[in-house]
């Protein structure tokens, strides 16, 4: 893989764990308090691929079935990779990114095999922080309800206790495997998770 200058942040969490408001506001602090020029990136991308999957989500688009639409972020993947990630990085600036790699094994592997979701996924690019933002179920699905007028289609509760199961399954296994990921509890105001992020930030990857 390219070697990169930049550094690649990845916020991961269940819906309504904050991470697009989080996102936001750790770019306006980088750039602000250190000068770092960051870009905020997502997933599903705004690519092409991107907005076929945003459509399969909001129920828009029918008959893809669960191994199509892991193909479909895997594909949306490497293209957000190629065209926007990367080359940001090669810059030498920042790329913080709502959701990436432990979404599509969070929520994909409801119904698809671990090891071939990997598999699938094996040439993307690996993030220097990944931060987990973490909220309960039931939080969530207040959270979505309470501001949102409509729901994507893993947005019921069951759905989300069996993603957030995953999401706890993949923190271990990455903190295990030595990749640098922090858990930060989600449930608190969300001043109080962003000051927590910026110290995470400073200490993993500002002062390296």
């Amino acid at each position: 893989m390219t070697n990169t200058k930049g550094k690649f942040i990845v916020f991961e969490g269940i819906d309504g764990s904050g991470i697009s408001t989080q996102t936001g506001r750790l770019r306006s602090y980088l750039e602000t308090e250190h000068q770092i020029k960051a870009i905020l990136a997502k997933e599903p991308s705004e690519g092409p691929v991107g907005t076929l999957i945003r459509q399969v989500l909001s129920g828009r688009m029918q008959g893809i079935n669960d191994s199509s639409l892991a193909l479909l972020f895997a594909a949306d993947r490497i293209d957000h990779n190629n065209n926007k990630i990367i080359p940001v990085l090669e810059k030498g600036d920042y790329v913080i990114c709502d959701r990436y790699l432990w979404s599509t094994y969070a929520y994909q592997g409801r119904k698809n095999d671990d090891s071939w979701l990997k598999e699938i996924n094996k040439y993307a690019y690996r993030p220097d922080l990944t931060i987990f933002i973490r909220v309960r179920p039931e939080t969530s699905l207040q959270r979505i309800t309470g501001s949102r007028f409509q729901t994507e289609i893993f947005e019921k509760l069951d759905i989300l206790q069996q993603v957030f199961d995953n999401y706890l399954k993949l923190c271990k296994e990455w903190v295990a495997a030595g990749q640098e990921v922090i858990e930060i509890d989600g449930e608190r105001e969300p001043e109080i998770v962003e000051n927590e992020i910026r110290s995470v930030v400073e200490h993993f990857i500002i002062q390296k």
